[in-house]
């Protein structure tokens, strides 16, 4: 997520299994289900998958295992591989890392369970659902803001993949039954943009959000964020979730100022066949 304020082949015993979108590897005490991310893969311009589970029994070795999702990946021609492990999954991470995989960063999950104390927000913003027509604006926004996301730490990847990411996240998100893009404005100037999910239980999930470049520093990150949450409540939101790469300082202090309290980390790991080893 953006800163709201910048200050900032295979071996013996190797059983594969198809379910629908996912393939499960498991080989010699050591399982894992990976993917192809479509919608990554049409950003960067090359096959781009994801490493959904990997658990890697005590005392098993995970050679096989590894092999056969080599082979799977040299099937499907996939450049990028990305991987998200609890953090005490030290076993798992280690056997990625022993194949290649490098550690990227650590990502946390903020919830807000309860809105009692939000505060009023000391900038006036404006809230509503963009239209096809905010594109280009809202575009540019996710294009410039991000710093920290993780494609944009990963010094092997050049920037303009990620950003063309976050912009084109930015599109497909207009016309998805199950997120909408929020347009924040101040004088009917455009400050920033939240991604959000409400979900059957009630419950709110921000899948992007960013303030415009020349708007940070300000303070409006902290007004935006508590009118968003002063709406979710009246909408009878129960709580609300998102996920921040702890390179995001600003934006952990600005969570962690909003009550909000923060499940344990995960790490993200990247592979790129060609650079192994």
């Amino acid at each position: 997520m953006t800163p709201p304020e910048r200050r900032d082949p295979a071996g013996a015993g190797v059983e594969l299994l198809s379910t629908i979108g996912t393939t499960t590897i498991e080989a010699d005490g050591g399982a894992l289900d990976c993917s192809l991310v479509p919608w990554d893969s049409a950003s960067f311009g090359f096959p781009v998958a994801q490493v959904t589970r990997v658990e890697v029994a005590d005392g098993a070795q995970p050679n096989a295992l590894l092999q056969k999702f080599d082979a799977w990946c040299a099937d499907h021609d996939v450049r990028l591989v990305s991987c998200r492990l609890d953090h005490a999954q030290l076993r798992e991470s280690m056997a990625l890392e022993g194949h290649g995989f490098r550690f990227v960063e650590l990502v946390y999950e903020p919830r807000l369970d309860s809105f009692e104390g939000i505060a009023a927000p000391r900038h006036v913003i404006q809230v509503a659902k963009a239209a096809q027509g905010d594109a280009d604006a809202i575009e540019e926004i996710a294009y410039e803001a991000f710093e920290t996301g993780r494609f944009l730490l990963d010094r092997r990847l050049a920037p303009e993949l990620s950003k063309r990411r976050y912009a084109g996240w930015v599109r497909s998100s207009l016309t998805s039954p199950r997120q909408t893009v929020l347009k924040a404005e101040m004088d009917s100037d455009l400050v920033g943009f939240f991604i959000v999910e409400r979900r059957p239980d009630d419950s709110v999930y921000w899948h992007l959000t960013a303030i415009a470049p020349r708007w940070q520093g300000q303070g409006i990150g902290l007004s935006l964020w508590q009118t968003m949450l002063l709406r979710h409540r009246a909408e009878g939101a129960t709580s609300v979730g998102t996920t921040i790469s702890g390179h995001n300082l600003p934006a952990m202090n600005l969570y962690a100022r909003l009550g909000f309290s923060f499940a344990s980390a995960k790490m993200t790991f990247h592979w790129l066949p060609e650079s192994k080893g």
